[in-house]
């Protein structure tokens, strides 16, 4: 039997009253497994599993390397986010964010952690655009995407303020180097950086976000679903 927080990235209804669940453990990664009988038990699951609750879960290994979640308690459920429809958008966009960019069962502790505090702060009403944004930029690096956002990728000199994002190469181009507008390439996207990211303003943190978003789209060969929210946001 193994023990370990975690987090419910998806779930889907395997029979009538069972669920086969996709968590993001501390210990071992992204794990999936049967919850036998989830929807009608209150005592091994009480409706916990959930988005944005901060669980323990216990699950054994059978037979082919399937595995049986037995039951999950309660470490911290993050009530904001699952009462706010605006939070609970934001926190869907991290969460699928996070699902996409992590391999099965290998242990990503560092993304585990980065999402806890990201949906902490989150829940306690920080700026979620600006979480998100922290976010992006932080996993991506913890899942070896490290875009490259202080130096010019052609001239090599320390890039602050406009410049462009180059989604296939992951890095800046400052305006000096970017083509002529007269030819523009798709590959790039408008990008601001500054030494904190809490010196830009709402509609540039979401340029930011949105060009992110294409570049984890590209590389990693997956949809972001939760993608058109960010997308219809108006600021």
């Amino acid at each position: 039997m193994q023990t370990s927080e975690a987090f419910v990235l998806r779930k889907n209804l395997y029979s009538e009253a069972d669920y086969i669940v996709s968590f993001l453990t501390v210990d071992f990664g992204k794990i999936q497994g049967i919850a036998k009988n989830a929807k009608r038990s209150r005592k091994r699951f009480g409706g916990r599993l959930e988005p944005f609750i901060h669980l323990r879960i216990r699950f054994r290994e059978g037979y082919s390397g399937i595995k049986f979640i037995e039951d999950a308690e309660t470490v911290q459920v993050f009530t904001h986010i699952m009462e706010d429809i605006n939070l609970f958008m934001w926190a869907s966009f991290v969460l699928e964010n996070t699902d996409i960019l992590i391999p099965d069962e290998e242990p990503v502790k560092d993304i585990f952690h980065l999402l806890l505090e990201t949906l902490s702060f989150m829940n306690s009403g920080i700026d979620p655009a600006l979480l998100t944004l922290e976010f992006q930029i932080k996993a991506l690096s913890f899942a070896g995407y490290k875009p490259s956002l202080y130096t010019c990728l052609r001239c090599n000199r320390e890039t602050k303020g406009k410049a462009f994002f180059h989604i296939q190469k992951g890095g800046i181009i400052c305006t000096k180097c970017a083509p002529d507008e007269q030819k523009p390439d798709p590959l790039l996207g408008e990008f601001v950086i500054n030494e904190g990211l809490a010196d830009i303003n709402q509609e540039t943190t979401l340029n930011n976000i949105k060009t992110l978003s294409k570049f984890t789209e590209y590389h990693t060969g997956k949809k972001i679903k939760s993608y058109r929210f960010i997308e219809e946001l108006k600021i």
